[in-house]
């Protein structure tokens, strides 16, 4: 988590530097379309206007310009002192700065003249007005030539951008000033030759513009950047928050993986306890068995007194109920440790159901609880270990016995969905039940639901769990379904090989 808090506050910085090298753009493309397109389209335009109305309309003294070097010679002839007024009055009208060249590159006429001093990049003090220097010089390169004049002769129309300029005024005061420079080519054509016989340059000042520009970047840049600070403060405190959480999270579960370690190695020593314990019993419990059944099929002489026959027969009933108990706990503690084997053959389901019903009638009888079976007339075959489900099925089948009170029944039905090629086992009983939250308790280890309808039976509460586990061992599944008052259902289900004929 730690790499991904950096990695999204490295994305929000980096969406930072994205939007600020928009706002740049932005900012270029403002000054480049609103303002130097503009201005320079105007320019070309007066120069346009300029050459038909004034350069082409005094082709006398425009001739004389070309053939003298230098144009004062000319200051006496009145020709060229005419054209002179002209071209004054035409740039007075317009409100331009100009300058005009003859062919030879002498200036002719100027109507202003600038003491302007460019701002040196490498040597300003001032890193911001040197870094948008460096700006101004590579986003509007196409406005910015070093030749524009020598350019200009030669045919080109040519632009030299000033964007920060020191003009000083004539108290000697100096004040910054951004100027775009124009040099558009007089052309004109002689027997089909096409050349240039002047160039004029207009100056216009854009300081204005500029500036309206740079104030706007700067409040969209101001807003932009209070905005970005309080969403990186908001995602600061959120990634910091989303760590803790986390952290503690990481903690949380470390300390349930180490009590689930210790659990698991709690639970597998009481299970090799319980294994170890059960091993240790049943010797004894076998020999109480057996020697109690010695005493009471008399072998070795009649027992005269009846007190003791029954006393032997109490023996031996206690004896075997104990053994059952620590049978069922040593396959339990095997399940448990996935060490109990089960073997898969075919098998008759109808004839070991029936089987089950026949060794649990007894004790249905003694108890005066029905038992019905519902099986269909076809025999089916599965694939599991006979043993192990006539255990499961003598498990549920007495504990249906122990639970029902009197004058109720306990039902084993056996349905097959050929479709699906599952068969259903169930065992319903009308017994006491138990209600939806006790389910749970009922089927973990050595549970039982503790209200004064089931505790007064005997059990270890081994019964549903161990039934279930070896159900689940030999691919079937459990289910077990139950209301209070109104009986349970347990199901299990199988899938099927196939059926044969009775």
């Amino acid at each position: 988590m730690i790499q991904n808090k950096h990695i999204i506050r490295l994305s929000f910085i980096g969406l930072f530097l994205n939007i600020v090298a928009n706002i740049v753009l932005y900012r270029y493309f403002m000054i480049e379309e609103v303002v130097l397109k503009q201005v320079t389209d105007q320019n070309i335009h007066i120069a346009e206007i300029y050459k038909n109305r004034v350069w082409e309309s005094n082709e006398t003294a425009v001739a004389k310009i070309k053939a003298t070097e230098n144009h004062y010679d000319l200051l006496r002839d009145q020709d060229f002192i005419d054209f002179l007024k002209q071209s004054a009055a035409f740039l007075e009208n317009t409100n331009s700065e100009a300058a005009i060249y003859g062919q030879n590159g002498n200036k002719i006429l100027t109507n202003k003249e600038h003491n302007i001093v460019n701002i040196d990049l490498h040597n300003s003090q001032n890193y911001y007005d040197k870094f948008l220097l460096y700006l101004d010089k590579y986003f509007l390169q196409k406005y910015v030539s070093n030749r524009a004049i020598s350019e200009s002769f030669r045919g080109k129309t040519t632009h030299s951008l000033v964007s920060r300029a020191i003009l000083t005024d004539e108290d000697g005061n100096e004040y910054e000033k951004s100027f775009i420079n124009s040099y558009i080519p007089i052309i004109t054509s002689l027997h089909g030759n096409f050349s240039v016989s002047g160039v004029i340059e207009i100056t216009t000042d854009i300081t204005q513009q500029w500036d309206n520009i740079a104030y706007l970047e700067k409040r969209i840049f101001v807003a932009f950047l209070v905005v970005f600070l309080l969403f990186f403060a908001i995602v600061m405190y959120n990634t910091n928050y989303a760590q803790r959480i986390i952290n503690k999270q990481f903690e949380t579960n470390r300390e349930l993986e180490e009590q689930k370690t210790k659990a698991e190695t709690e639970s597998t020593a009481k299970t090799d306890f319980l294994a170890n314990i059960s091993h240790e019993l049943r010797t004894p419990l076998n020999a109480i068995i057996g020697f109690s059944e010695i005493i009471l099929a008399e072998t070795y002489g009649k027992i005269n007194n009846q007190q003791y026959h029954d006393y032997i027969g109490d023996i031996n009933n206690s004896g075997k109920h104990l053994l059952s108990v620590i049978n069922d706990i040593l396959d339990f503690s095997k399940a448990s440790a996935d060490k109990l084997n089960v073997d898969k053959m075919e098998l008759d389901l109808n004839k070991l159901a029936s089987a089950s019903l026949r060794f649990v009638k007894p004790r249905a009888d003694a108890a005066n609880v029905q038992l019905i079976e519902k099986f269909p007339i076809s025999h089916i075959i599965i694939y599991a270990d006979p043993k192990r489900l006539k255990q499961a099925f003598l498990n549920l089948l007495s504990n249906a016995v122990k639970f029902t009170p009197p004058d109720g029944s306990v039902t084993l039905s056996i349905k097959k969905n050929a479709l699906k090629k599952l068969v259903y086992i169930s065992v319903t009983d009308t017994g006491i039940g138990m209600s939806d939250q006790d389910i749970p308790k009922a089927l973990s280890s050595f549970g039982q639901v503790d209200n004064s309808l089931s505790r007064k039976y005997e059990g270890t509460g081994l019964g549903l769990p161990l039934t279930k586990k070896l159900i689940e061992l030999m691919g079937g599944q459990f289910d077990l379904k139950s209301k209070q008052g109104k009986g349970t259902v347990v199901t299990i289900t199988f899938e099927y090989s196939e059926s044969i004929g009775v």
